[in-house]
């Protein structure tokens, strides 16, 4: 499969992650059925590195509410040092950037970078729909099934009966709809994958992605403690 090199998200669960869930900061308000926050640029293409974290938390920086400019190599600069961020150690010359990383890694990257102040997670699925609406968008890390490398026309992705798990991958949730269930996102493939570099999920195989050994994190720019939550 030529896209196996092309995913390189490693999952590190952390009870710690609990203190810091998007529940405790979304409002009891009526919401919005859709939002999709726009991207700036052409999509990111990782080629054939493990930098899917990178490219990832990358798109979140280029994408509303944020909007920063941003590069390949801005990407590959927060995927080299979430390696040595994370909590293995046979990645730390990973001078090639095949071995891959975790979302958690990323985020710490970026913050080190003074991009952002705190991290936010949440490991069921409204929550994610309801931070999308109001908030912004979520960096998604999940298992990648074999019929996930093949959207249809419409860019919509699906686990079908005979798919099985080909590795783990980093990507961009950056609406909701909650009128159709589904969800868009951005990958980092380049503008030939999907459609123009985005592909749809419904909510359903994103609760599934998200239950079975998922993430879904965000970051903001003011700084939380967990008491304070």
């Amino acid at each position: 499969m030529a896209y196996k090199k092309r995913l390189g998200r490693r999952f590190s669960p952390d009870e710690r992650d609990k203190g810091y869930q998007m529940a405790r900061l979304l409002p009891r308000v009526v919401m919005p059925t859709s939002k999709t926050w726009r991207i700036a640029g052409a999509n990111l293409d990782q080629g054939d590195t493990g930098t899917c974290v990178g490219n990832a938390w990358t798109n979140f920086l280029r994408s509303a509410p944020i909007q920063t400019s941003a590069t390949e190599q801005m990407a590959f600069n927060i995927y080299d040092l979430a390696i040595k961020l994370d909590e293995w150690t046979d990645n730390d010359e990973d001078f090639e950037r095949q071995m891959g990383t975790s979302v958690r890694a990323g985020a710490q990257a970026v913050m080190s970078m003074s991009r952002l102040k705190s991290y936010i997670w949440s490991s069921t699925l409204q929550p994610v729909v309801e931070w999308v609406l109001l908030n912004g968008p979520v960096v998604m890390g999940t298992n990648w099934y074999t019929s996930m490398f093949s959207p249809n026309n419409d860019g919509l992705i699906t686990i079908t009966p005979r798919s099985r798990v080909e590795g783990g991958h980093a990507y961009l949730l950056r609406g909701v709809n909650t009128k159709t269930a589904l969800a868009s996102f951005c990958n980092s493939w380049g503008e030939n994958w999907g459609i123009s570099g985005n592909f749809l999920m419904d909510f359903k195989t994103l609760e599934r992605l998200i239950l079975e050994d998922g993430e879904a994190c965000s970051a903001i720019e003011k700084k939380l403690s967990a008491k304070n939550l």
